[in-house]
């Protein structure tokens, strides 16, 4: 009965998340058209579609063109894709020697991403091992739009996810990296591929990228991916200590943050997230609720409850799964002077 509830939180937990799959879009390239030039018709589209099918020189305009277009109808990518060549053709720019045009058909391939998944497994066959390999080139604007490209087509399914990871799109975007910008897009990718595979997600992956959030200032997202993770099967047997300690160092810094700070309208921080990962962690409730009452936290968690929807009934759900799953119940008596 005790693994059944447990099971029903893992699942309750997964459907909070709703996500959104990310466009890149050239703001420079739109500010310099004019007013009837706005929409980019689908005819330009199947034009330039023909210039990358047959070798033709093409312009970094063309592929900025190209790459806004594919967000303003999504009907543009059926075009691509169905032009013989033209996929290869923006493979052959991203993996060219012209810079600019490398980070231009990289944000093709983020647009073309964006597609249902029938597209995207034709693009992760054909351009998921240089979109990996590009992770480590030196130029930082093409790095992020890949590890951006990478999550969104891990965001269509699992089956986009296997062959991803295959070619080691995972293993690598798993690294800890010191830049900023490409951790974000790194984070935004692992989201997707953790939120698809769920269960499936093999343990070495679960522990990699465990440990590269121990290494993390904790953010949104970061804080999204890890209560993604902890709905896995695995999770309770994968966490280390030393990375448990830091999230409930962030809880608390998180509570006060928001306690203070914070909207009461919305999800508007990363504490729904750090407690809903706590309330999943039902092999360690006795050592959570005991650094609970160590730090005194009663009076902390009684503004929780008090505050918006979503981070009282977080709070609630976790309060209650200690409640039930812990025999010390001097923390509750805490919470009702």
């Amino acid at each position: 009965m005790a693994e059944e509830s447990v099971n029903n939180i893992r699942e309750t937990t997964r459907n909070l998340l709703k996500l959104n799959r990310r466009m890149i879009k050239d703001e420079e390239t739109n500010s310099r058209r004019s007013i009837q030039e706005i929409r980019i018709t689908k005819e330009t589209v199947t034009d330039i579609a023909n210039k990358l099918k047959t070798k033709t020189s093409i312009s970094i305009s063309d592929l900025q063109t190209l790459k806004n277009g594919l967000i303003e109808d999504s009907a543009n990518i059926e075009v691509v894709l169905s032009t013989h060549g033209a996929l290869r053709g923006i493979i052959r720019e991203l993996t060219g020697h012209n810079v600019k045009k490398q980070c231009a058909a990289a944000g093709c391939c983020c647009n073309l991403a964006l597609g249902d998944s029938r597209a995207c497994i034709t693009i992760a066959k054909a351009a998921g091992s240089y979109l990996t390999a590009a992770l480590d080139n030196l130029t930082t604007e093409l790095a992020v739009t890949c590890a951006w490209t990478l999550g969104n087509l891990a965001g269509a399914n699992a089956k986009v996810c296997d062959i991803l990871i295959s070619q080691g799109a995972l293993a690598k975007l798993s690294e800890f990296n010191t830049n900023e910008n490409f951790q974000d897009a790194a984070l935004y990718a692992l989201v997707h591929f953790t939120y698809q595979l769920k269960d499936d997600l093999r343990s070495d992956h679960l522990s990699r990228i465990l440990q590269t959030l121990l290494k993390l200032e904790t953010t949104m997202e970061s804080a999204k991916l890890l209560f993604i993770l902890s709905c896995h099967k695995d999770f309770s047997e994968s966490i280390t200590e030393e990375l448990l300690q830091k999230i409930l160092e962030d809880l608390q810094i998180s509570m006060e943050h928001h306690i203070l700070k914070c909207s009461q309208i919305k999800i508007c921080c990363e504490l729904i997230y750090l407690i809903r990962s706590l309330a999943n962690m039902h092999k360690i409730y006795d050592v959570i609720l005991n650094y609970f009452t160590l730090h005194n936290m009663a009076e902390a968690f009684k503004k929780l409850l008090n505050s918006n929807k979503y981070v009282s009934d977080s709070t609630l759900w976790l309060l209650g799964n200690l409640f039930n799953f812990c025999d010390d119940k001097q923390f509750f008596s805490m919470l009702t002077i």
